[in-house]
C-alpha cells in the first residue's frame, strides 16, 4: 500500500514537471512571484533584525559611555556665592582617570542670571530664546557638537570670545563662514568677539552663545548650576562613574552626584519589536497579493484544463489524485520561489548592511524561512483549485470540453 502511494506521488510530481515544462512562461512568472514576495518578507525581517541590532549598540555606546557630574541638591541649593564645588583641575583629573576620550564642564549661565544676548546695531533687542553657557573646550565633543580647532582652545582662557550657534547666528545674521573678524556680540552688555560657529547634528546648542567657563563663572557668581559631562571609552563608563566622585572631590565627594548607567533593555527590546511588526505587515501584505495572484493564475488553469481533469477521471483517477496535481504544483512553484527569495532577500540585507555601515548579521534559520513561506503560500493558493478540480464529473466534464 505504500509502495502504491509512493509511486502514486512519484508519478504526479511526473506529470507536474511536464505540465510546468510546457508551460514554461506561466511557470517562470508565478516562481518570481514568490520569490519577489518571500524576498519582500525575509529582506523586511532580516532588516529589522540588523536595524534593532545596530540601535541597540548605539544605545548601549551612548549611554554605556556618557557619564554627568552635578553637585548635590542640597550642595547647589546651599551654594554660597563665589564658592566652588568642582575643583579649577576637574577636566585634568577626569582625564586621570585613564579610559576618558572627553571630558568638559559647562555652566548654564541663563539658568541662574537673565544675561540678554544682542549685536548692534544690527539686532540691539535681546534675542528670544536666546541661551548663554560657559564651557571648558572639550564639553562640546562630548555631545557630539564640534567647534572650529584653530579657536576651540579659547574656551579654556578668560578672554571675552564667544561661539554662536546656527541658530542663533542665522537670527544675528552671522554669516556661515571662517571669517568673523570684527563681529561682536554684546552678553549683559558685554562686547564679546565670534570666533566660530557651533555645528550639531542633534541641535544641542543651535540657539546658544558658548563663552569661556570662566567667564561664565564670573556672570553667576559660582558653579551651583555646573556639571561635568565625560565621554569614555566603550563599555568604561561605569568605572569611571564609581571612581570619579572620589578623583574630583577626595575630602568630600558625597557633595558630588554621578548619572548612573542606565539599563535601555526595554527600549531596546521595544524598537526590535516595532521594526518586527512593521517588516511582518509589509512582507505579509505582499505575500497575500502573491497568494491571490497564484489561486487566480491556478484556478483559471483548471478551467482550461476541464477536459484533461475529465478524462483522467473516466479513466479511473480518483478525486485525490487529480487535486493532488495542483497541491502538487503549488508545492513546487512555492519551492522555488522560496529558495530564489531567500537568495534575494539575503542578498538585500547584505548590500544595506554595507551601504548603511551596518554589521551583517542575522539568525541562521532566516536562509529556511524563503522556503517555509514559500511552500506554504503555494500550497494555500493551490487548496482551492486543487479542490475545484478534484470535485469535476467525469461526465460533465468531457461533455464541456
Amino acid at each position: 500500500m505504500q509502495n502504491l502511494r509512493l509511486n502514486g506521488l512519484r508519478h504526479g510530481f511526473a506529470d507536474v514537471f511536464i505540465d510546468l515544462h510546457s508551460r514554461r512562461a506561466r511557470a517562470v512568472m508565478l516562481m518570481l512571484a514568490v520569490a519577489l514576495a518571500t524576498g519582500a518578507l525575509v529582506a523586511s525581517l532580516g532588516i529589522s533584525q540588523v536595524a534593532a541590532r545596530q540601535v541597540a549598540a548605539d544605545l548601549a555606546a551612548s549611554t554605556l559611555n556618557t557619564v554627568t557630574v552635578t553637585p548635590a541638591q542640597e550642595t547647589s541649593s546651599s551654594h554660597v556665592a563665589g564658592a566652588m564645588v568642582f575643583p579649577g583641575d576637574a577636566v585634568q583629573r577626569a582625564h586621570g582617570l585613564g579610559p576618558v576620550q572627553y571630558a568638559g564642564l559647562l555652566n548654564d549661565v541663563s539658568l541662574s542670571v537673565n544675561v540678554p544676548v544682542t549685536r548692534p546695531p544690527h539686532y540691539p533687542e535681546a534675542v528670544q530664546g536666546a541661551t548663554v553657557a560657559g564651557l571648558t573646550a572639550q564639553y562640546p565633543a562630548v555631545l557630539g557638537s564640534s567647534v572650529p580647532e584653530e579657536t576651540a582652545w579659547l574656551l579654556d582662557t578668560n578672554l571675552p570670545v564667544v561661539f554662536v550657534g546656527e541658530d542663533l547666528a542665522e537670527t544675528l545674521g552671522i554669516s556661515q563662514g571662517n571669517d568673523w573678524t570684527g563681529i561682536n556680540l554684546y552678553i549683559d552688555r558685554v562686547p564679546y568677539s565670534v570666533v566660530g560657529l557651533v555645528s550639531s547634528s542633534k541641535g544641542n546648542f543651535s540657539s546658544s552663545a558658548l563663552i569661556p567657563y570662566q567667564r561664565g563663572l564670573e556672570l553667576t557668581g559660582g558653579d551651583g548650576n555646573s556639571h561635568m559631562k565625560i565621554l569614555t571609552e566603550p563599555g568604561a563608563g561605569n568605572q569611571v562613574a564609581q571612581t570619579i566622585r572620589m578623583s574630583l572631590m577626595p575630602q568630600s565627594p558625597e557633595q558630588l552626584v554621578v548619572s548612573q548607567v542606565q539599563n535601555f533593555e526595554g527600549m531596546r527590546a521595544g524598537v526590535s519589536t516595532q521594526l518586527d511588526k512593521l517588516a511582518a505587515f509589509i512582507g505579509g501584505f505582499l505575500l497575500l497579493l502573491t497568494v491571490l495572484l497564484i489561486a487566480n493564475a491556478m484556478t483559471v488553469s483548471v478551467m482550461s484544463r476541464t477536459g484533461e481533469i475529465g478524462v483522467r477521471r473516466a479513466l479511473g483517477a480518483s478525486q485525490w489524485s487529480v487535486a493532488s496535481l495542483f497541491l502538487i504544483e503549488g508545492f513546487i512553484i512555492g519551492a522555488c520561489g522560496g529558495l530564489a527569495g531567500s537568495a534575494i532577500a539575503s542578498t538585500t540585507i547584505a548590500l544595506i548592511s554595507v551601504a548603511s555601515s551596518w554589521s551583517i548579521a542575522y539568525p541562521l534559520w532566516f536562509i529556511f524561512l524563503g522556503p517555509t513561506v514559500g511552500i506554504t503560500a503555494g500550497l494555500i493558493s493551490s487548496a482551492y483549485p486543487a479542490y475545484r478540480a478534484g470535485s469535476i464529473q467525469p461526465a460533465l466534464a468531457v461533455r464541456s470540453d
